[in-house]
């Protein structure tokens, strides 16, 4: 009878396959064979089940054991129903738990070895996969009779290196870097390396060659994709290749290393920076207007903010009550930033410091801006694609002249440019829009206070607008 693993008034989380001989003792793994793959479990056979120790007393333990046993388990049978021929990741798996019903680990043969005995019952069993009855039969050739799972589970037991697939090498990587796949750029990271397997296959990670980055890249181009999209695609998996090889102790080739992209560069669209008229115009009728969408402009058009930074602020962010009202860009679950550079405090001054006030006045469940955060997910998810949309929509819909070069992303440049005009420091206008200053000093220290900050963007408000 399953165990009882948690319980929530009318629901009850059983543990699956775990049982337990006494209260306090340590936990079994028990699994019924199907009847198609006794045949490859000649030992059990007559029991009619896997039973093993799993080697803890905590149940939580022994329910994520047996989970991840199961899943093994249900590849290897999947791979002896099916007769798969390809080593993938599903192989290996159903070979590591073939070892694991022997009670056997890869390369476990040097411990066996050192003691001067063989894993008998496995070794009797390969040759009975292998069809060997009697010492004539034990040809030099005999493992390579074996099924492929077997024979994978045997190369693996004596000292064959385990191979690590590029799935497994993305997985890997987002939890060494602590990257969560649900949120950039975790998940474009995970789309990127999807596209490449449904390429070029799901292989070992050291088995990939030049060819197949030159492929990629070429794929990516027959897509459409502009030149710095499929370099930034390629910035996102080669970091996975560098990682994994050194981690592993593998071959670095650098296959994704200087990738030549032709005419890089040349199919880029400046988005051209709105000019001092524009903005007082976009400015005034976001003041007339006063919702949600215009807020959000304004607080673009004052700050050098990103869309998504813009979109995704708390109110528990929003610190008004200070002498120089500002923001805090941190990341959090449902907004990633884009560099770490980008964490940094935002002074609020002009249309941002009209607009922060007027959106807390409607601020829902947290955030400033509910309108464009997905509360149906889990943990919700900000919309600034489709922010974005809206937002040029929006603006070309003024008369802004070049209006097809401008988007919300050119406020950005034009606060940079109004900052420049105002002579304003570099490391000053860096520390505002979040951009890296270069240089080892950069790097010491705590910043720029926010008071010296707001005295720096007080000289690009609109006095008209904003006395």
């Amino acid at each position: 009878m399953p165990l009882v693993l948690e319980e929530y008034g009318a629901i009850v989380v059983l543990a699956k396959y775990v049982t337990q001989k006494k209260d306090g003792g340590v936990f079994y793994f028990r699994r019924r064979l199907p009847e198609d793959v006794k045949r490859y479990y000649p030992q059990q056979s007559k029991r009619g089940e896997l039973y093993f120790s799993l080697k803890t007393r905590s149940l939580k333990e022994a329910v994520k054991k047996a989970h991840r046993l199961a899943s093994e388990q249900d590849a290897l049978w999947e791979s002896l129903r099916t007769g798969m021929v390809d080593v993938g990741p599903e192989t290996i798996s159903a070979a590591t738990a073939l070892l694991e019903a022997y009670g056997l680990r890869p390369g476990q043969y040097r411990e066996f070895e050192k003691h001067y005995i063989e894993p008998d019952r496995f070794l009797d069993d390969l040759h009975f996969q292998a069809g060997v009855l009697s010492s004539e039969d034990q040809t030099p050739d005999w493992k390579n009779r074996l099924p492929l799972v077997y024979r994978e589970a045997a190369n693996l037991f004596y000292g064959a290196k385990k191979p690590v697939f590029l799935s497994q090498a993305l997985n890997e990587f987002q939890a060494l870097k602590g990257e969560d796949p649900n949120i950039k750029p975790g998940s474009n990271r995970a789309k990127v390396v999807s596209d490449f397997i449904s390429l070029c296959g799901d292989l070992p990670i050291d088995q990939y060659t030049r060819e197949h980055a030159n492929l990629f890249r070429d794929h990516l181009l027959e897509r459409g994709n502009k030149t710095t999209t499929v370099r930034r695609r390629i910035n996102d998996i080669r970091p996975i290749f560098n990682t994994i090889l050194r981690e592993y102790e593998l071959e670095d080739r650098g296959i994704f290393d200087a990738i030549r992209i032709p005419k890089f560069g040349h199919d880029t669209e400046d988005r051209h920076p709105f000019s001092d008229q524009e903005l007082k115009l976009i400015q005034s009728v976001c003041l007339q207007i006063d919702d949600d969408i215009r807020q959000v402009i304004g607080l673009l058009s004052d700050s050098g903010m990103r869309v998504a930074e813009a979109i995704g602020l708390r109110t528990q962010d929003v610190f008004l009550s200070e002498p120089n009202p500002f923001v805090r860009l941190r990341p959090h679950e449902t907004r990633s930033l884009k560099t770490k550079g980008s964490e940094r405090d935002v002074p609020l001054v002009g249309a941002a410091l009209w607009a922060v006030e007027h959106a807390m006045k409607q601020s829902k469940d947290g955030f400033l801006f509910p309108r464009y955060i997905d509360f149906k997910s889990t943990p919700p998810k900000h919309k600034a694609t489709h922010a974005s949309n809206a937002f040029n929509k929006w603006i070309r819909g003024l008369s802004i002249s070049d209006k097809h070069n401008k988007s919300s992303h050119s406020f950005r440049h034009s606060v940079q440019d109004r900052l420049r005009e105002a002579e304003v420091p570099e490391e000053i206008r860096n520390a505002i829009c979040g951009w890296q200053t270069r240089g080892v000093g950069a790097h010491y220290g705590k910043g720029f206070s926010i008071k010296l900050l707001a005295e720096h963007m007080q000289k690009i408000v609109n006095r008209d607008l904003f006395a």
